[in-house]
């Protein structure tokens, strides 16, 4: 059941990242959601209870059913199920964040560990824990944070766009050779920035081009990625 509810989240989220769903729209009650997603009652309802709790859905003015928090925008600042931070503490956060990809960039993932992040701001390795919760948290926001350096195209047509698309993620796994590595375009692990890209076009068209651009990256094939891109983008079914 957890499972399920979850991957309702990710989607909705992913809806409200994208602006599918603005603030003040109303979300698919738990009916709604069961006959969408073929769950029980039980994970409809849960789904609702988590977007509750993570600050993206809020009760209706009318009373009845729940409709998309007007400081949604707040809480999808970062990924799903990551404790939001005073503001201090965040940019402190974002300073680790940053420092950490500097370390990657420099030296490769291989090299970043926490205590070498510790030993850069001169702290005991217990002193991270009030920011981050392990290394594994710390990749999705690296990875989160370099993707919000490259927002989605938003001119031209699905197909001009979805091209585009992948040639600015493969511009990002170029520059930052770690990102393929960690990065996750699966539910629900998926983060805000992250899946703003996957937004570009249907959620199954976006991920298949992710993948293959991720997959060239993964392998450093320059040469695959210009020569499988335009048939990749030419075999999808997209609008022209």
């Amino acid at each position: 059941m957890a499972r399920k509810a979850e991957a309702i989240v990710a989607e909705l989220r992913r809806r409200i990242v994208a602006g599918e769903l603005a603030p003040g729209a109303p979300l698919p009650a738990a009916k709604a959601i069961m006959a969408e997603w073929g769950v029980s009652m039980g994970p409809a309802y849960r789904a609702l209870t988590i977007l509750r709790q993570d600050g993206l859905a809020e009760a209706a003015p009318s009373g009845r059913g729940a409709v998309v928090a007007a400081r949604a925008a707040d809480a999808v600042a970062e990924p799903p199920h990551l404790p939001r931070l005073p503001a201090e503490e965040a940019e402190t956060r974002a300073e680790l964040v940053r420092a950490a990809i500097e370390i990657a960039d420099a030296e490769g993932l291989g090299a970043l560990s926490m205590r070498r992040l510790a030993q850069r701001f001169d702290q005991a390795n217990v002193w991270l824990l009030t920011y981050l919760r392990d290394k594994a948290q710390l990749q999705v926001l690296m990875s989160d944070a370099i993707f919000a350096e490259y927002p989605p195209p938003s001119r031209g047509s699905e197909r001009e766009r979805l091209e585009a698309l992948c040639r600015l993620q493969w511009q990002m796994y170029r520059r930052h050779p770690w990102l393929a590595v960690t990065v996750s375009f699966k539910q629900p692990q998926i983060s805000p920035h992250v899946a703003a890209h996957t937004a570009v076009a249907a959620p199954r068209v976006a991920l298949t081009a992710a993948a293959f651009v991720r997959g060239c990256a993964l392998g450093r094939d320059g040469e695959a990625f210009e020569a499988g891109l335009r048939r990749l983008v030419e075999s999808l079914p997209l609008n022209q």
